[in-house]
């Protein structure tokens, strides 16, 4: 027995049942005799002709009818059903990194507690600086220096070494 793979744009083609017509469109055909036959039933008086049984049932199948039509190799309804799903579709995708949605929140330490651990530690709280004031001056002077002599070196890790050769 001989296997073949039926490729994925031939499972979606529709099958026609009678004549030029699909499965939808006959089942969106036939339902107005049901619904109608519901209503002739179902709606007061039970069982009788009534003009507005009619009238509903008309544009019950009018509707159906309509549902029915292809328009660019599509049924109306299936236009509908795409029409709608992109209508209700969120408007603004917004993502936000530091929500706090999915993370566990720990409660910060009170200010008071670290203002008292600030007190007693009595040691200077800012960083110490690699180069003096003085030479942060010269460093600012040399730069704004038409005539320095200024390289910028990258280095493969991604630092960036500045060299100011003698300034005239």
């Amino acid at each position: 027995m001989k296997t073949t793979v039926v490729p994925a744009q031939i499972t979606s083609v529709e099958d026609r049942i009678a004549g030029n017509l699909s499965f939808k469109q006959l089942i969106l055909m036939i339902t107005p005799v049901f619904v109608s036959t519901a209503l002739f039933i179902l709606l007061p008086p039970f069982t009788k002709y009534q003009l507005y049984k009619v009238i509903i049932s008309v544009t019950f199948a009018l509707l159906c009818f309509t549902l029915a039509l292809r328009v660019k190799g599509k049924l109306v309804i299936e236009w509908i059903i795409m029409l709608s799903h992109y209508n209700l579709r969120p408007r603004f995708y917004v993502f936000n990194k530091n929500s706090g949605s999915s993370r566990s929140i720990t409660p910060k330490p009170k200010k008071q507690i670290v203002d008292k651990e600030v007190k007693e530690s009595k040691s200077p709280l800012l960083p110490k600086l690699a180069f003096t004031t003085g030479e942060i001056l010269n460093f600012e002077n040399a730069l704004g220096n038409p005539n320095a002599d200024l390289h910028f070196i990258r280095s493969k890790k991604g630092g960036l070494r500045v060299h100011i050769k003698k300034v005239k």
